[in-house]
């Protein structure tokens, strides 16, 4: 039985502009792999880097049983492989939840409120907004 946190490895039956379609016969699964947890990157076209037929390993980030998604991420794979000697939480999202909230200065949401009164007057002046 597949688990949020399972690695799979998988062959991509759907190229869409909003993410892909990943399937493995063997195992009798089918899961969607957003665009955003594609990768770490900015990509403007999923079809240039990904074509159908081309086998991708991922790891399952969310299960729904009543609707039947299943959501993958390279990303949260790649997270998860690069964490070292940082300590490992106890589920996937947590892999999100320490990468994107952490304490830094650079990193996530606290950077942003902390910038976000100085962007907004920034862009008044720049607009001429009063």
């Amino acid at each position: 039985m597949l688990k949020t946190g399972d690695v799979i490895e998988g062959t991509i039956t759907g190229v869409q502009a909003y993410g892909l379609f990943v399937e493995n016969k063997k195992i009798s699964f089918t899961g969607l792999l957003h665009i955003s947890e594609c990768s770490d990157e900015y990509i403007e076209s999923l079809s240039s880097i990904y074509k159908v037929g081309q086998v991708v390993s991922c790891v399952i980030v969310d299960i729904d049983p009543a609707n039947q998604h299943v959501s993958l991420s390279i990303k949260a794979l790649n997270q998860k492989n690069n964490m070292h000697n940082k300590p490992i939480p106890a589920v996937v999202h947590a892999y999100h939840k320490f990468y994107w909230t952490s304490n830094d200065d650079e990193i996530g949401f606290r950077s942003i409120s902390d910038n976000l009164p100085e962007w907004k007057a920034a862009a008044k002046r720049t607009y001429g907004i009063s």
